[in-house]
């Protein structure tokens, strides 16, 4: 191995442990139980943190993008995680709604867009040869983390309380962000990997980096942001909801609630992994199509009658596996149709949409607990929503062919 190719290795690895770090809010479920019982909030109340900080994340991902391309990326990062632990550490001092959305929902939100943008941005670019399998990699490494965390989290919780658990995130969380933020550095706009050239199709083609501005002219943005706010909902809402879905649907206690964050993550990165890399070899809008059919399938017809805990574990690792290749594919497909020079910033603009999936996912998952008890109101929904993505991706296939015959035509 040439010390190149070892050396965006130690990026790729570095980048998505960052990333990892900023997926502690997929242990947000195990956190919701225990706050409303200490302080007496609705579902409602607490389920709104979660999307703010989505919302968040959403907004700040351009400004991440906007940053990379003025300041060093071993600066943003570290000022970024050390914001993002600093607003879980606060949280643990939150003793009202208000204070609660601007220490995890504000500062958390904000920080993490940075920080997360800039990870997938980092893996993007040194990447060009195996987009879907880096991205793959990093964000499976992402999903991973909560199995880990999710479990501890919990046991913090039992043995001390929410606050304190809080506390020990923030904390552990500043310090591995300032020793890996260290070693992260972003490659020259033109680099190519030892030994690869781009394929003779891309090169005839003279695919250009649109900046962002260029970008939102295009039909197929606009589109793709709104079919990512379609199926994000369902990510969306396994993310902030499976422990407590698990407990009041499949009978499940706290631990073992908290364990299925940890199962969903391995299911999350096994189709991070393996869709993006069956990606790459046969077509971002092809493994798109399957993933976002299988979810549908499962939400309008098997997930509501998953009271036991195996069959509602089957199911949601199918639904984790396929929500984990829709990410995997989003940021790759966003760098195939505006190329990978402003990527980070188009895609920081791409991730609006799951800001939009973050105010539709968790609201409705929220609502169908305090009105019936049960969540099995809100998986139908979810369903539709999935019907009407594959729709809008065919939309997008259509206006992607258009712009690259364009691009073609004026090469």
């Amino acid at each position: 191995m040439s010390q190149k190719t070892a050396r965006r290795g130690v990026m790729l690895i570095c980048a998505a442990l960052c990333g990892a770090l900023t997926a502690s809010l997929n242990c947000w479920s195990v956190f919701q139980k225990p706050l409303m019982a200490a302080y007496g909030w609705s579902p409602q109340e607490v389920s709104f943190a979660y999307t703010l900080v989505i919302a968040l994340i959403g907004v700040s991902g351009p400004i991440g993008g906007w940053l990379q391309r003025r300041w060093s990326a071993s600066m943003i990062m570290t000022i970024a995680g050390v914001g993002f632990g600093l607003g879980w550490f606060l949280t643990g001092f939150a003793s009202s709604i208000p204070v609660l959305y601007v220490t995890f929902g504000i500062l958390v939100g904000v920080c993490d867009g940075i920080a997360y943008n800039l990870s997938l941005a980092v893996c993007t670019r040194w990447y060009p040869d195996k987009r879907g399998f880096a991205n793959g990699i990093a964000l499976a490494i992402m999903a991973i983390y909560p199995l880990f965390t999710a479990p501890i989290a919990n046991m913090l919780i039992e043995q001390f309380n929410v606050s304190l658990c809080f506390n020990i995130v923030g904390i552990f969380c500043i310090v591995c962000f300032i020793i890996l933020a260290r070693v992260l550095k972003l490659p020259a706009a033109d680099y190519k990997p030892e030994g690869w050239e781009p394929p003779v199709e891309v090169v005839d083609s003279k695919v250009k980096s649109y900046t962002s501005p260029e970008m939102l002219k295009t039909p197929f943005f606009w589109v793709m942001l709104l079919f990512f706010g379609m199926v994000g909902c369902t990510g969306v809402t396994m993310l902030s909801t499976v422990s407590l879905i698990g407990q009041t649907q499949a009978g499940m206690d706290a631990g073992m609630g908290a364990l299925m964050v940890g199962i969903f993550g391995i299911a999350n990165a096994i189709g991070r992994v393996g869709l993006g890399a069956i990606s790459d070899r046969f077509g971002r809008f092809q493994t798109m199509f399957a993933a976002v059919a299988v979810t549908a399938v499962i939400h309008l017809f098997l997930y509501s009658s998953a009271n036991t805990p195996m069959v509602f574990i089957i199911e949601s690792c199918v639904l984790g596996i396929c929500f984990g290749g829709i990410m995997a594919i989003m940021p790759s497909l966003n760098a195939d149709a505006f190329g990978p020079g402003n990527m980070g910033q188009n895609y920081g603009f791409m991730f609006i949409g799951y800001t939009l999936a973050s105010f539709i996912g968790p609201q409705v998952a929220a609502n169908a607990l305090a009105t019936t008890g049960s969540y099995s109101s809100a998986f139908p929904i979810l369903g539709v929503l999935c019907i009407v993505g594959i729709v809008l991706l065919a939309i997008a296939l259509f206006f992607f062919k258009r712009m690259k015959a364009k691009e073609q035509a004026s090469a």
